[in-house]
């Protein structure tokens, strides 16, 4: 994203790591109410599912509460359990009810549903997280990174609470916002989680690198962008969520009366993403702003709060991406894989030509079989 943004700009013009044990009914991971799927509510490949709130943490620390979705593919448990993937969702909304596990699969305007019953014809159940403020009581914050990662790891714990049968080995997966929140699961794995048997990453198109865009894009007299898939949108939905989880760099402080209201519809969330879209569809990108957002306190706030870590990552990563990308394009995850290698990953990056932003789920189903195989083997 970043490239991309600075490009048509041009031609247009810590808060740490929660600590947290499952087993006392109040700790992450903890389930909350849970309920079996109708038959009416499985997605294609699942033999039977459930539907759970449970406990996870807040990007500060603070306890919180997500919902999820729990498929179980169909036939005999290995003896171990089912192995899971952990799977994190793409840009869906900001309110409750606004899952894509609550919404026919749908993120944004991509449907999930094939994504995830590929995962169980392959043999794996999948624990699919709302994250927080989704599909429980709660306030999302969008692109918050440690929220999101306790999420992914939480709902594996959950899962196997709920159901013995269901493995704590698991891999984390994601698409876009997702891929950063199961590399963020990933990195905090070990301090977080230690419990569960992490054997892999796979990171879809994830959204990395964004922070010098925004603080290029964020200011008075920024064009509108065209060319940009949604981004003027998920700029307000970033903003959002940092003036949630950070009231003292004071983000309002940077925002026009008109960028006001439009932080006003993001927070509604009518329609899920349909108002806000609709809001500023065609408007340049500074309306939204009285004062640069490239303030040295609140960019090291953005950074805590969305950036990717490319440290302490243990277990293989796959990333995977397509060359015609306007949503995150590739330079920015060619930089996050040099950026996770320099870091000591194991990070390997698949790259399709001709895939965008929602067609590479199926045109990479072979790379992420493979891994998977790998990994983690279903049988």
């Amino acid at each position: 994203m970043v490239l991309a943004a600075l490009a048509a700009l041009s031609s247009a013009t810590s808060i740490g790591p929660a600590s947290a044990q499952p087993g006392t009914g109040t700790e992450a991971g903890a389930i909350v109410s849970s309920r079996v799927l109708a038959e009416a509510e499985l997605i294609p490949e699942a033999a039977e599912g459930y539907r759970l709130v449970y406990r996870t943490t807040g990007q500060n620390g603070e306890p919180a509460v997500s919902g999820g979705t729990i498929y179980v593919p169909s036939g005999t448990p290995p003896a171990d359990g089912w192995p899971v993937v952990s799977w994190a969702h793409g840009t869906s909304g900001m309110t409750q009810g606004c899952a894509p596990t609550l919404n026919g699969g749908m993120a944004d305007t991509f449907d999930e549903t094939p994504q995830l019953s590929s995962y169980l014809a392959q043999g794996y159940a999948v624990e699919a997280t709302d994250y927080i403020g989704l599909g429980a009581p709660g306030t999302y914050e969008y692109l918050a990174g440690r929220a999101a990662g306790h999420a992914v790891l939480d709902i594996v714990r959950a899962g196997h609470a709920l159901d013995a049968a269901l493995s704590k080995s698991f891999v984390a997966a994601g698409h876009s916002i997702g891929g950063q929140s199961a590399l963020a699961a990933a990195q905090m794995w070990p301090s977080y989680a230690a419990e569960l048997d992490l054997r892999g990453t796979v990171a879809y198109a994830p959204t990395s690198n964004v922070e010098d865009v925004i603080a290029a894009l964020g200011r008075p007299g920024t064009p509108a962008l065209p060319s940009l898939d949604g981004l003027h949108a998920r700029l307000v939905m970033i903003l959002a969520g940092l003036d949630h989880a950070r009231p003292d760099v004071r983000v309002t402080d940077y925002v026009s009366p008109h960028g006001q209201r439009v932080l006003a519809i993001a927070r509604a969330g009518e329609e899920c993403l349909g108002a806000l879209e609709a809001a500023v569809a065609g408007q340049p990108v500074g309306l939204l702003f009285s004062a640069p957002l490239a303030d040295p306190p609140l960019m090291a706030a953005l950074r805590d709060y969305l950036s990717v870590p490319t440290t302490g990552h243990h277990r293989p990563v796959l990333l995977l991406q397509g060359a015609a990308d306007k949503v995150q394009p590739l330079p920015t995850t060619v930089l996050l894989h040099q950026q996770l290698q320099r870091g000591g990953a194991d990070s390997r990056l698949v790259l399709h030509p001709a895939a965008d932003h929602f067609t590479l789920l199926p045109t990479a189903a072979s790379d992420t079989q493979t891994f998977l195989a790998g990994v983690l083997p279903a049988h």
